[in-house]
């Protein structure tokens, strides 16, 4: 079992980068999905106890004997996956457990705007995560090139990560339905696990029209990026705008940039342009294909959840700005 990948179903026959999970044909109903993904555990927070030592005698220049221990509440409590035992997070007395019925409940709310795409279990249970595609929201920037407007429900069991829904645009070249990362979008709902968390979950889905909105803008400043000429010595300028590199400065990224921008996934779309510059930046960030097993972990975690997913983003804003279709 990969390091990140515990559990998961993937929809529309898409076959993830580490052949791991239930792969179907269409996609499901998203109890059925969230249950073929074994994504409906239980988790609990149990309270963390430590030892406190009795010394016996204590000798010059000697470590101290112990007579006895007993067990001191610590305060801190273990967020614990009920059905495997599995420690997944330490969190406060404040922290209130959202289960993963909430996150299910969340997709079934929206069932009539969405498809379902993948239902995932990561790291033993420390997050879960659904995405899935809005329904009339899909448009091509150039023929055969299809944007999709998804959005990524998620909660967090390691005291770290919260629960909530975010939007992304992903276009379709790349397969694997979770590289669309949370971080990347505009419209988003985010909940933390303090006191009423629960009672705030059908929050989460009042952004759908605003996103459905914000879709139709992006997708028209794609277009625009299709219009716009871009040369490999412009797309170097692009990527130090996007990377923040400085004059002289050493950037390993340059040779793989340089590949995906002439011939990429998808290069042959709109070629030499600025959609091109961006998809380019976007494969290196967040593709998982045609990489090794260990390289393909860590490349999925920053696509999904890291800065991977930061940097696509920038990449749209400083598109959207040399474009000059601010």
């Amino acid at each position: 079992m990969t390091a990140n990948f515990t559990s998961g179903w993937l929809g529309n026959g898409e076959v993830a980068w580490h052949g791991e999970g239930v792969v179907t044909e269409g996609t499901l109903p998203a109890r059925e999905a969230f249950e073929t993904a074994e994504a409906l555990f239980t988790v609990e927070k149990r309270e963390l106890f430590y030892p406190v030592y009795d010394v016996e005698e204590q000798f010059e220049d000697n470590d101290p004997i112990f007579k006895s221990e007993s067990q001191q509440q610590s305060g801190s409590y273990a967020v614990v996956r009920t059905d495997t035992q599995q420690l997944l997070g330490v969190v406060s007395r404040q922290y209130e457990i959202v289960q993963n019925e909430s996150l299910l409940r969340m997709a079934e709310f929206i069932r009539e705007e969405v498809d379902m795409d993948a239902v995932v279990v990561l790291a033993q249970g420390s997050k879960v995560c659904f995405t899935a595609t809005i329904r009339g929201a899909a448009t091509d920037i150039v023929p055969g090139d299809t944007v999709k407007r998804r959005i990524v429900g998620y909660l967090g069991h390691d005291g770290k990560t919260g629960c909530g829904a975010k939007f992304t645009n992903v276009r379709v070249v790349c397969q694997n339905t979770l590289t669309a990362a949370l971080r990347y979008g505009g419209a988003h709902s985010t909940i933390t696990h303090k006191k009423g968390a629960n009672e705030n979950f059908d929050q989460l889905i009042k952004s759908i029209d605003i996103t459905r909105q914000d879709f139709v803008t992006e997708t028209d400043l794609m277009r625009e990026f299709t219009q716009v000429p871009m040369s490999l010595n412009g797309f170097r300028e692009y990527c130090d705008e996007v990377y923040n590199i400085e004059e002289d400065q050493v950037f390993r990224k340059r040779e793989a940039l340089d590949r995906a921008f002439m011939s990429g996934y998808g290069s042959d779309f709109a070629k030499d342009t600025m959609w091109t510059a961006f998809n380019a930046i976007t494969q290196i960030e967040t593709s998982t294909r045609n990489t090794s097993r260990s390289k393909g972990n860590a490349q999925f975690a920053r696509g999904t959840f890291g800065v991977g997913a930061s940097i696509s983003k920038r990449a749209f804003k400083v598109a959207v700005e040399l474009g000059g279709a601010a």
